[in-house]
C-alpha cells in the first residue's frame, strides 16, 4: 500500500478527531487517546487504504482483537463514530460498523467494601501522601485522574473540594461537599499545598545512581501507575481479599456516603452523567444492609441434632418441628458422616 494511501487514511482519522473536540463529543487527552488507539488498529487491519473503501469484514477483523465483550462494545462504538462521520462527509454512502452485530456487555464485577473493611482501609495508611490519596478516593469519591489533577486551589472554600472541568470526566465542574471524616486532611491540604502545587506530587531520585531518596516534584502530578501502587500499598496490608483499585476505594464512598443524600444529591457528588449510573451503586443493599437485614434470620439449626451415644448404637434425636422430613434413612446415615463408624467416615 501506498505511502499515499496511508496519509489518506490517517488524514481523515486527524479530521475526524478534530470534529469530535469542535463538538464536544471529545472533551479530554484521555478520551482521544482511546479513540485514535481503536481507529490506529483498525489501519493497521485495512494496510490503511481509503476508508471509503473498507466494508463490514473489515471492521470485524478489527474487533476480533478484543476478546472482552465490554471492550469490543466500546472500540465498536468509537467504529461507528467515526464511519458516521465519513457517511457525513460524503466519504462513503454506508456505515460498515453499523452492519456488525451489538456486543452483549457484561456487567463488570466490582468488590464492595464493608463499613468494616473501609475503615480498616483509612487505618492502614502511613504518612501524609497515602493519606491525601485514601481519604480523597474513600470520603469525597474522586477517580484517578480527579486525584493526579488535584492542587492546593481546589481546596480554597471551607468545607468543599472542587473537582475543576480541566480535571473532571467530561470537563465537567462538581463541588463535593467534605464530610466530617474528611475534614483533617481536608485542613492539612489547603494549609501546606500551595495553589499551584499537587496534592499527590512526582517523586524523583533525588541523585540518580548516587542514592535512592525520593523528593516530591511539587509542580508536577504524580503517575497514573504511581497511584496505582500507593492504592494497593494500602489495601493489602488492610486484609482486603480483592485487588485494590482507585474505584474501589470510589465505590466505598458511593456505598457507604451516597444513600444519606438522595439518588439526585448522590449524582452530583460522584459526578455521574447519568442518574442510571448512580442508581447502580444505590438500586441494591450494600453489604453491611444485607447483613443487617439478615441478623435473626434462621432456620432452626441452633437446636443441633442431640447425639446420645451408648455402648451398643448412635441415638440420633431430631430437633423439634421437623419429624416429618427426619426419616429413619437420614437417622442411619448421621453417625455414618460423622465419624461413628463405617466406610464413609
Amino acid at each position: 500500500m501506498s505511502e499515499t494511501a496511508a496519509m489518506r487514511f490517517l488524514r481523515a482519522v486527524d479530521l475526524y478527531i478534530g470534529d469530535q473536540w469542535a463538538e464536544g463529543r471529545i472533551n479530554s487527552s484521555n478520551t482521544e487517546r482511546e479513540y485514535r488507539g481503536a481507529l490506529s488498529k483498525h489501519a493497521e487491519d485495512v494496510n490503511s487504504r481509503d476508508p471509503a473503501y473498507t466494508n463490514r469484514d473489515d471492521v470485524k477483523r478489527t474487533l476480533a482483537r478484543w476478546a472482552h465483550p465490554n471492550t469490543r462494545s466500546k472500540n465498536r462504538a468509537i467504529l461507528v463514530s467515526f464511519y458516521e462521520w465519513c457517511v457525513e462527509e460524503g466519504h462513503r454512502p454506508s456505515n460498515p460498523a453499523r452492519q456488525t452485530k451489538r456486543p452483549r456487555r457484561r456487567k463488570p464485577d466490582r468488590y464492595r467494601l464493608t463499613q468494616n473493611e473501609t475503615l480498616r482501609v483509612l487505618q492502614a495508611v502511613r504518612g501524609d501522601r497515602e493519606r491525601r490519596l485514601v481519604y480523597l478516593a474513600v470520603c469525597a469519591g474522586l477517580r484517578r485522574q480527579e486525584l493526579r489533577g488535584m492542587q492546593g486551589r481546589h481546596f480554597r472554600r471551607p468545607g468543599w473540594v472542587w473537582v475543576s472541568s480541566d480535571i473532571g470526566k467530561g470537563s465537567k465542574e462538581r463541588w463535593v461537599p467534605v464530610i466530617a471524616d474528611l475534614e483533617l486532611v481536608w485542613t492539612e491540604i489547603a494549609k501546606h499545598v500551595a495553589d499551584d502545587e499537587y496534592v499527590l506530587p512526582a517523586q524523583r531520585f533525588r541523585d540518580p545512581g548516587v542514592n535512592r531518596q525520593r523528593t516530591d516534584c511539587s509542580l508536577s502530578p504524580a503517575s497514573e501507575q504511581a497511584i496505582w501502587r500507593l492504592v494497593k500499598k494500602v489495601v493489602e496490608p488492610a486484609g482486603i481479599p480483592a485487588k485494590g483499585t482507585p474505584h474501589t476505594l470510589r465505590h466505598a464512598y458511593c456505598d457507604h456516603v451516597a444513600r444519606h443524600g438522595g439518588l439526585q444529591h448522590a449524582q452530583a457528588a460522584m459526578g455521574h452523567a447519568n442518574l442510571s449510573t448512580t442508581e447502580l451503586y444505590l438500586g441494591t443493599p450494600t453489604l453491611d444492609e444485607l447483613a443487617q437485614a439478615m441478623r435473626g434470620v434462621t432456620l432452626g439449626a441452633e437446636q443441633t441434632f442431640k447425639v446420645q451415644e451408648d455402648s451398643t448404637a448412635s441415638a440420633v434425636e431430631a430437633p423439634t418441628g421437623i419429624e416429618p422430613v427426619y426419616t429413619a434413612l437420614q437417622a442411619a446415615a448421621y453417625p455414618l458422616r460423622h465419624g461413628a463408624g463405617g466406610d464413609l467416615a
